[in-house]
């Protein structure tokens, strides 16, 4: 019986490549011996309705064309099925997170050609209230920032664009009571933000968050208490090297189990898009997805 694949494209991620592209996926899934389903997004919430459909009607694939967010809506439409079809990830997005914390290549025609190979990794789903998320849950700072950044500046900045509006907030010095509760831990702090990670990579840079591995069963959370303008720099050198828990104004937890309540009530940021308001209940589903992949 011959194997299934779905490609689901948003046409208007990244640079609108995905139009470019997917007639050479579709050509390549065909060569390889699958029946191919072609579906293209148009609003949001249609990634989320075609990976569901896929996952009922028992596909063994789904290629993903787009960026963080389709990639955030087809996992939440497979999550929670028995059948979840394996991933192939051809990144198109602005920021393009989850591909590099994969170490996927970020050349379309590069990742199209992965599906020659057999090549599968297992990594970890982050759940989150009623939801789930493949990369970071961030509460605060910037979570807002990246509210304001428009279309024009992503086009132009691409991830810095997102750094750039963080870095505004974090001098306003905007500051809330947060309640963090691990299973080990219960504590209470004034942050400027709350971040909390799958994967290593945090605004499009690579082992930003070096304590988090794809597979590892584990939230990585970061507490950023009050900040000077002159400790935002050796923070943003911290980050860039890796180094973020190093910082004497962040505390570090790792855990399976996490609750955050804050006062007042703020909106999380979730795999780059708006997500729920708090109270958060977050937990690890480990080794939950299968991506097709470089390496095993």
């Amino acid at each position: 019986m011959k194997q299934r694949a779905m490609i689901i494209v948003n046409p208007s991620s990244g640079t609108e490549k995905s139009v470019q592209f997917k007639q050479n996926v579709y050509t390549i899934l065909v060569e390889q011996g699958y029946i191919v389903k072609l579906k293209e997004t148009s609003k949001e919430g249609d990634a989320l309705n075609f990976a569901t459909k896929a996952s009922d009607d028992h596909f063994d694939l789904i290629t993903i064309m787009g960026g963080d967010g389709t990639i955030n809506e087809v996992i939440n439409g497979i999550a929670e099925k028995e059948v979840r079809p394996s991933l192939h990830i051809i990144p198109l997005g602005t920021v393009n997170n989850f591909a590099k914390a994969l170490e996927l290549p970020l050349k379309p025609q590069q990742a199209i050609e992965l599906i020659k190979n057999s090549k599968k990794k297992q990594v970890d789903l982050g759940k989150i209230n009623d939801s789930y998320f493949m990369n970071l849950v961030n509460i605060g700072a910037i979570a807002e920032a990246t509210y304001q950044v428009t279309a024009e500046q992503k086009s132009k900045l691409g991830s810095l664009a997102y750094l750039i509006e963080g870095l505004k907030k974090f001098s306003e010095k905007d500051l809330f009571s947060v309640t963090i509760a691990t299973e080990e831990t219960d504590v209470q702090l004034n942050v400027m933000l709350v971040l909390v990670a799958l994967t290593d990579a945090f605004g499009g840079l690579k082992n930003a968050i070096s304590e988090a591995e794809v597979d590892d069963g584990y939230l990585h959370v970061f507490a950023f208490k009050e900040i000077t303008n002159l400790e935002s720099i050796a923070m943003l050198k911290n980050l860039v090297n890796g180094q973020l828990k190093d910082q004497p104004q962040i505390e570090y937890w790792k855990t399976k189990n996490l609750n955050i309540e804050s006062t007042p009530d703020k909106v999380a940021n979730v795999d780059g898009d708006e997500g729920f308001s708090t109270p958060l209940h977050m937990s690890v589903l480990e080794k939950h997805l299968t991506i097709i992949s470089q390496d095993n």
